[in-house]
């Protein structure tokens, strides 16, 4: 009985996601997603305060990216998701548009309020986000793997899973293996040099990814973005500790391959 409720529940929200957020072809995700989850604005003490913090740490990634490659980048927006729903506003997620468009949510937002290193924490999630739309990483596919992305926020609402939405075990993996390997590891690293040049600690990157493990984010697959389309294994956190460990260094982060990324994560189960 059980599993048939869940299974009722995970129909319906993806059915919502599909219908309510996603619109017709040639049509705005973005805008689509926006009215879905509201965007947090200035109006309030705590919506001033975020928007603030965003603002700051976009400013300093943006800045840091163009300082470290050969071309002029800009974000089109960065905005922050919720205000609609309290249930919506419980959801953990971050990702960005083709575009240039990034969206971080309230939940996963208000999940730093607590951390010494609020900034340096989502420095790491917005330079993720800004590298994979800086590299335009699998500019197609990511626009395909929008409507489970929704989905999954909504499941994860739902079940009352405050991360994400399990979605790998519905049939719906095809939408969100986006980003491969190569794409994944090429944001982290992006991430974490984008970091370095603007001057935030790196280890909070680590500090950030284990807290979102710790809630179980390791059997969660999302769109994109700072979870990406494989989950937050050991080993992708260890390979994050190695690139820290090469930028402090003065050493350069090596370039990986899909295949190699493959054989590391099967040597080390």
């Amino acid at each position: 009985m059980k599993r048939r409720w869940m299974l009722a529940c995970w129909m319906g929200a993806l059915v919502l996601a599909t219908t309510a957020s996603v619109p017709a072809q040639g049509g705005d995700e973005g805008k689509s997603i926006e009215k879905e989850f509201g965007v947090v604005d200035r109006s309030s003490r705590e919506g001033r305060r975020l928007n603030e913090q965003m603002d700051r740490v976009v400013g300093r990634i943006v800045d840091a990216v163009n300082r470290t490659s050969s071309g002029r980048f800009s974000l089109k927006s960065a905005l922050i998701l919720g205000g609609r729903s309290d249930k919506h506003d419980k959801a953990i997620n971050a990702f960005a548009l083709p575009d240039g468009r990034i969206y971080v949510t309230l939940g996963l937002i208000r999940e730093l309020e607590n951390s010494r290193y609020a900034d340096d924490e989502l420095a790491f999630v917005v330079g993720h986000e800004v590298t994979h739309v800086a590299e335009k990483h699998s500019r197609n596919q990511q626009k395909k793997a929008l409507p489970v992305g929704i989905a999954a926020v909504l499941l994860g609402v739902l079940t009352k899973n405050r991360t994400v939405g399990t979605v790998a075990n519905a049939g719906a993996s095809a939408y969100v293996s986006s980003f491969g390997r190569k794409d994944e590891y090429r944001a982290d690293r992006g991430g974490l040099l984008a970091m370095h040049s603007a001057r935030y600690e790196l280890d909070a990157s680590v500090t950030m990814l284990e807290r979102l493990k710790s809630q179980g984010e390791e059997s969660n697959r999302v769109v994109n973005g700072l979870f990406g389309s494989h989950p937050l294994t050991g080993n992708r956190i260890e390979r994050i500790k190695q690139m820290i460990s090469d930028i402090e260094s003065g050493r350069s982060v090596p370039d990986r391959t899909d295949k190699e990324l493959e054989r590391d994560d099967k040597r080390k189960r």
